[in-house]
């Protein structure tokens, strides 16, 4: 159990760090970050006035390629590089041509609907990449039912194309997809530059340049791997890095169901999100604390008990003394067989305040007063109301609330472990225990010696990963109890009604009531509280993973 006890240990040394870092080291970090920026286009210049006085020749290929994608290539006499990058350069200006209002611009429709303030031409004329550049930027400039160029704006334009009010949101996400295709660009752009740069060095000291089969074959061999996980890129690029970076930028805005899209605008307002989030005085910060230290409860003892438990039915079913292990095995492995979602629905309707089956089976046996003064004794209810047990409902009963939402989890849970640790015991090397007999060790000597230490080496990473599995397991809550019961009505600041979160949300199903189920969604609170969640749980896993031998080692 010392084992466990260290391992625990370090689980809450890792929250310290990762809190002393969300609170000192990302101040630090954005200072370094900007600082490394500074440097670096310093450095930039440094080399590219080098490179200009020392390789002339070479200087100029790479300048071909900042002017004209693939120039200097084609210059070097590798068309097979220049053609491809060159397309790429001619498809991105096409798109924008095609998709812009540059030739309606151009043919006077400036002139014959003048601004009388400020004339958006971006947002007018631009194409895909600078009218989604502009929105991103701006979040829109002209709402709904307002009048712009002489022209009522509507939410559907009839005529011109900017005759339409801006949807900020639209915008934003827009501009996300856009920033990720213009970063793309960005980046093949100065690869082009530097490898016209670096061939025609070679060039220049009489080096073979491979041709154009040599070259298809070396990055057919070499780059295999990453040509073949390109689709999944494409994927996970639109599917979780835009949609991450959306979420992230609206933690910066305004963002909340009390703007109507349209009619108004969202704006940038910087820090002032977080500066919410961390002000004592705010409201938000007594329930954003209650909320996390439940929430890191819950994800330990979540997390402890299915390993505990996992680990003694696994220790049972392995003793020699066991008869049936098949059985038992598939016994205990049928409530992790089954849907979570099922189970957690199941028991919702187990523990329903007035219909529930343990409701009615209490009342049925007549024993309902005698098992509340049974849970009252032991400090998990607390209503004061005769009748049916409420269970997720009364606000006196969070710790009952609670204690079933560990004890749901830890019935749903523990077969994975003890499915895991069965396979773990049987990798321990049987001259070891031999060894241990032979040295007269005791069972307890070498359970605590051997067999413990030995499991919780190869299991060690599962742990930290259930641990931030549970962390953010939304489905267990919203499933089962609702995040309820609520906070009593005289807790709750008149400015948080209808928003605060219930005694048994964790931070991820708070952030889902913020952004769908509040009087008022508040987007940019819940998208600052997922950038503090993906901090503070991402520094948690790094920083014990990093100092797991088994999560590195190679053999």
């Amino acid at each position: 159990m010392d084992t466990i006890k260290q391992f625990g240990l370090k689980i809450l040394d890792a929250f310290k760090r990762a809190g002393i870092f969300i609170v000192k080291g990302i101040p630090l970090g954005i200072y370094g970050f900007f600082k490394s920026i500074v440097f670096a286009i310093i450095n930039f210049f440094k080399n590219l006035k080098m490179a200009k006085e020392e390789h002339p020749e070479s200087f100029k290929r790479g300048l071909a390629s900042f002017f004209l994608m693939g120039l200097g290539q084609i210059k070097n006499k590798q068309w097979y590089k220049g053609v491809p990058i060159l397309s790429v350069f001619a498809l991105f200006l096409i798109i924008e041509l095609v998709t812009g209002g540059y030739w309606w611009a151009l043919t006077g429709e400036i002139a014959a609907y003048p601004a009388e303030g400020e004339l958006h031409f971006f947002r007018d004329y631009g194409g895909l990449f600078t009218k989604g550049l502009w929105g991103l930027f701006t979040l829109g400039a002209v709402t709904t039912y307002s009048t712009y160029r002489g022209v009522d704006i509507r939410p559907r334009g009839a005529v011109f194309g900017w005759d339409r009010g801006d949807n900020s949101r639209v915008l934003l996400g827009e501009g996300v997809i856009v920033l990720v295709l213009v970063a793309l660009f960005i980046i093949l752009w100065i690869v082009s530059v530097r490898d016209a740069y670096k061939t025609h060095l070679k060039v220049a000291a009489g080096k073979t340049i491979e041709d154009a089969k040599s070259f298809y074959k070396r990055v057919s061999e070499e780059y295999f791997a990453y040509l073949i996980i390109i689709p999944a890129l494409i994927l996970i690029t639109f599917f979780i890095l835009i949609p991450f970076i959306f979420s992230f930028m609206v933690a910066f805005t305004n963002y909340t169901d009390s703007i109507s899209l349209g009619r108004e605008l969202i704006q940038w307002h910087g820090f002032d999100t977080f500066i919410k989030v961390f002000n004592p005085e705010e409201d938000w910060f007594k329930f954003f604390n209650q909320t996390l230290m439940w929430t890191l409860f819950y994800a330990f003892m979540s997390s402890v008990t299915v390993y505990v438990l996992g680990l003694i039915q696994a220790l049972i079913i392995e003793s020699k003394y066991v008869v049936g292990k098949k059985i038992w095995r598939t016994i205990f492995i049928l409530p992790w067989a089954i849907p979570g979602m099922i189970i957690l629905l199941l028991f919702s309707n187990v523990f329903g305040a007035d219909q529930g089956l343990l409701n009615n089976i209490l009342a049925s046996t007549g024993s309902t007063e005698g098992f509340r003064e049974f849970l009252e004794m032991i400090g998990l209810v607390g209503q004061e109301s005769d009748g049916n047990i409420l269970w997720f409902t009364s606000s006196a009963n969070a710790p009952l609330a609670r204690t079933i939402i560990i004890l749901v989890n830890l019935w749903m849970g523990f077969p994975y472990f003890m499915l895991m640790i069965t396979g773990v015991l049987t990798t321990i090397p049987k001259m070891l225990v031999e060894a241990a007999d032979i040295d007269g060790a005791t069972s307890w000597q070498k359970f605590k010696y051997l067999t413990l230490p030995w499991v919780i080496r190869g299991t060690a990473p599962v742990i930290i990963t259930t641990f931030t599995f549970n962390f953010n397991n939304f489905g267990m809550i919203y499933f089962l109890t609702g995040g309820g019961p609520g906070y009593p009505r005289s807790e709750i600041p008149t400015s948080l009604i209808g928003i605060a979160p219930g005694q048994t949300d964790i931070l991820i199903s708070w952030i889902y009531k913020l952004s769908f189920e509040s009087t008022v969604n508040q987007f940019n609170l819940a998208a600052a509280y997922s950038i503090l969640i993906f901090l503070l749980i991402g520094v948690v896993a790094i920083v014990q993973l990093s100092r797991l031998k088994t999560f590195w080692e190679e053999e």
